[in-house]
Formats: structure tokens, C-alpha cells, sequence
């Protein structure tokens, strides 16, 4: 991990630096960064969506392919589980010191980033969709649970203090990650949906709605909530038709609904 170790020499009367040796970590200042103005994104998005089946046809426009639909279920459990673990390696500043905060969460448990953007989603989902919210709880907490887990293990086998521990675990997460995006968008919406993923449209959007679309894709199968299943596909005809109109291109089912 680079660092910049920075030398301040304040000098008095010919006296010794009365503070140097200050440790500046570079890649550790631009993992809070990236994890603030991603959780930032997903919690303004969350903000916006006022119910279920809003949210999901905000996403399923550009699903609407069962084998797209199918990658995606594994896909987005991917980067979102690949994602909490490389969150729960970073403590919150300030809050994570906190006794209050200290004395809510259980054992050793430390406040995480990881631990937020799990809350984040259990909210909103339970918010707009109590049903599922509920149904998808034990999935969210063992996704988190299990990334706790393996930060434990990985900072056991360091030895050191430093904040990546090993490193393999960041290494194997980060690959997971990648690997997660790229079928999805190559394979699922190149190759097999001819649209353009809904990151494009909004970044927040998308990391907000997609587990919750790939679980619910799951429950469909099923047969569950079938209610909910109906107006999500009318709303994403409606909204399909209105960006369509709009001449985009895009969308390889335009051509099909142009024609028809």
C-alpha cells in the first residue's frame, strides 16, 4: 500500500522536530473515499424509490431476458457479498471509537462500513417491501456475518495491524468483484439482453434495486408475491415503451417493439 511519511519540522530557538514521522496512507485515505461516495450513491437512490414495484421496474428494463435474468441472480450476490467484505475492512473514523455505538453491537463486532451498507439495505427493502424485506434479511446478515468471519480469520493470519491484513482476502474479493461485472455485462447484457446495464443509467440506482431484483427473480420462480411480480412487468412495458419512443437505440428490444 503506498504512503507518503511526511516531515513536519517546527523549529524553536534550535530545538529537536517536535512532530515528525507522520504516517499518511494513501490507499487507506482512497478506500474511505470510495466507500463514503458509494454509500452516499446507494443511500441518495434508496431515498428516492417510494415503493417496490418502482424500484424494480426502474431494473428490470434492462432484464428483461430470462438468461440475462439468470446470471444476474448469481452475478449481483457477487459483487455485493465481494463488496461488504472489502467494506468491513474499514472502521468508521470517529464512530467506530464510540462506547455508545461500542455497547449496541454485539462481541467484538466494530462499526464498519460493511456493517452500515448492510443496514443500509435491510432498511430499504423492508421499507418499500415488508415481505420480501423480511424474506431477504437472513440473506444480507449472512452475506455480512460471513465477511466479518473471513476479515477475522485473514487479520489472525497477518499478524500485523495494517488495515488489509494478508491481503489475500482483498485479492480473492477484488477478483470475485470483477468477474461478477464482467459476465453480467458482456455476457448478460452484450451478448444475450442487446441493452445497456442500468449502472449506465444510474450508478446508485442499480447497486441500490439489484440484489433485491435478483432475489425477487427467485421468488417469482417460485411462485411467491405474484402480485407484486404483475405490476412490476406492466410497469416495466410502460417504462420499456417511453424510452423506446425516446429513440433509444440501445435496447435491442426497441426493434421488436417498433416493429410490432
Amino acid at each position: 500500500t503506498s504512503s507518503i511519511i511526511i516531515i513536519v519540522s517546527m523549529t524553536e530557538t534550535n530545538k529537536p522536530t517536535a512532530i515528525e514521522g507522520l504516517t499518511i496512507d494513501i490507499g487507506l485515505l482512497a478506500a474511505h473515499g470510495v466507500s463514503l461516495v458509494t454509500l452516499a450513491l446507494i443511500i441518495k437512490e434508496a431515498a428516492a424509490f417510494s415503493n417496490a414495484t418502482e424500484a424494480l421496474a426502474f431494473y428490470g428494463v434492462y432484464h428483461r431476458e430470462p438468461g440475462n435474468q439468470l446470471i444476474h441472480f448469481f452475478g449481483v450476490p457477487g459483487i455485493l457479498w465481494s463488496g461488504i467484505i472489502f467494506l468491513v475492512h474499514l472502521n468508521v473514523p470517529f464512530l467506530s471509537n464510540n462506547k455508545t455505538i461500542q455497547s449496541l453491537l454485539p462481541g467484538s463486532q466494530q462499526l464498519t462500513y460493511g456493517l452500515i451498507l448492510a443496514l443500509v439495505y435491510l432498511v430499504f427493502y423492508l421499507n418499500i417491501d415488508p415481505f420480501g424485506g423480511s424474506l431477504y434479511a437472513p440473506i444480507i446478515y449472512a452475506m455480512y456475518s460471513s465477511a466479518c468471519y473471513l476479515h477475522q480469520q485473514d487479520q489472525g493470519k497477518s499478524g500485523s495491524k495494517s488495515w488489509v491484513g494478508t491481503g489475500k482476502l482483498l485479492k480473492y474479493a477484488f477478483f470475485l468483484h470483477v468477474f461478477s461485472w464482467y459476465i453480467q455485462i458482456h455476457w448478460g447484457h452484450k451478448i444475450i439482453e442487446g441493452a445497456q446495464p442500468a449502472v449506465l443509467d444510474s450508478i446508485g440506482g442499480a447497486l441500490t434495486v439489484a440484489p433485491l431484483f435478483a432475489y425477487y427473480e427467485f421468488l417469482w420462480l417460485i411462485g411467491l408475491n405474484q402480485d407484486l411480480q404483475m405490476q412490476t412487468l406492466q410497469a416495466v412495458q410502460q417504462k420499456t415503451l417511453e424510452i423506446c419512443a425516446a429513440g433509444n437505440s440501445a435496447m435491442r428490444v426497441c426493434e421488436t417493439l417498433t416493429s410490432s
